[in-house]
């Protein structure tokens, strides 16, 4: 099963009566190409895609690391959608693994959907509540 921003928006809205994908103009929506690394931490209240590399920690309302994306550090999210190589602890409410996924660290969610053929090498504890406006990396 693959899932894209759409299919994700629509099953968070049916579960939590409130998407926070981006929806409307509003909404900040950043988008790192293959071609940037980006050393350093990332914090926004808005939403990230991530198709380079981010050396560093990710603090966002939502992230999604396509297959060519890579993160080196933590992420901290509402939602977080991993289809590419994380190495670093993930928390986040709702938590969706790919299948061509590699995540390397402890996953810390809520909500948690692993595709088959996902690689995954750390702990999966459950948390049911994670603020990561509180969180620290």
């Amino acid at each position: 099963m693959f899932l894209n921003i759409g299919t994700v928006r629509d099953h968070l809205t049916a579960r939590a009566g409130d998407s926070v994908w981006p929806d409307s103009a509003s909404d900040t929506y950043t988008v790192i190409h293959s071609d940037l690394v980006i050393t350093g931490d990332l914090r926004t209240d808005g939403h990230i895609e991530v198709n380079g590399r981010i050396e560093g920690t990710s603090n966002s309302r939502s992230i999604l690391v396509r297959e060519d994306g890579w993160i080196e550090g933590s992420i901290l999210a509402d939602i977080a959608e991993i289809r590419g190589t994380v190495v670093g602890a993930v928390r986040a409410t709702t938590v969706i693994i790919g299948s061509n996924a590699r995540v390397h660290g402890s996953i810390f969610h809520n909500s948690l959907t692993i595709e088959p053929g996902a690689q995954l090498e750390g702990r999966r504890p459950w948390r049911p509540q994670i603020d990561r406006k509180q969180e620290t990396a």
